[in-house]
């Protein structure tokens, strides 16, 4: 019963958090031009800000853990609802049907990993913390900065990611690690294990092979 109040608690303070940041995307998609990969990217950093979030107040390293479960269980047949419509697509920017329910079914679980094992087996929730941030943000930097300005593509990657993303990537991640837990050496490592992960794993791996390489980097460190 306690384990059920906590995550009642976890899911509606996640809620109040969430809302005001959807709206705040419809409002851009409503009344600017931005581009759509920057617009997909924005809703990528809305998803783990949130989930960061929520691991912050959270009263047990269980309840963050049910609550992103459960999150990837509600969401699923909603998103499965809204997908029949014209705009859904255009809205999410979706590469191919289905990818973001599959993607945001993924993220949640992987979410809910990282959290057990950071926090719960290893008791350093702000590790967990810093794996998630340096990951979502580290994965929009890369982006951002490799669409538009990626000049020189990684020979031995996919074919569509560059070194100035890479490079955008450690930076980010870098920064995101120390400003959670401002150990300078442990977070450039890790965010430069983070990077190479996210450049030589394919991006349907990357989801579970970029949070996990780096949570493993800060434990280790």
């Amino acid at each position: 019963m306690e384990l059920l109040q906590q995550t009642l608690r976890c899911g509606g303070k996640l809620s109040l958090y969430l809302l005001p940041c959807v709206l705040a995307l419809l409002l851009i998609d409503r009344l600017t031009r931005v581009p759509r990969f920057v617009f997909r990217k924005l809703l990528h950093l809305v998803a783990f800000t949130c989930v960061t979030f929520m691991i912050l107040v959270a009263e047990s390293w269980q309840a963050a853990s049910l609550t992103s479960c459960l999150v990837a269980v509600l969401v699923w047949p909603i998103l499965a609802l809204l997908e029949r419509r014209s705009w859904y697509a255009r809205l999410f920017v979706e590469k191919e049907p289905g990818e973001i329910k599959k993607s945001l079914l993924l993220l949640f679980f992987v979410i809910a990993a990282v959290t057990a094992v950071g926090w719960g087996l290893f008791d350093r929730r702000l590790d967990a913390v810093a794996a998630i941030l340096m990951w979502g943000v580290g994965d929009a930097a890369a982006a951002l900065v490799g669409v538009p300005f990626g000049r020189h593509k990684a020979p031995f990657a996919d074919g569509k990611k560059s070194w100035e993303g890479t490079a955008a990537m450690a930076v980010s991640s870098f920064v995101c690690g120390l400003f959670v837990l401002g150990t300078p050496l442990r977070c450039l490592a890790s965010s430069l294990i983070g990077a190479a992960a996210e450049l030589l794993s394919p991006s349907e791996y990357d989801t579970v092979m970029v949070p996990t390489l780096v949570l493993l980097a800060l434990l280790l460190l």
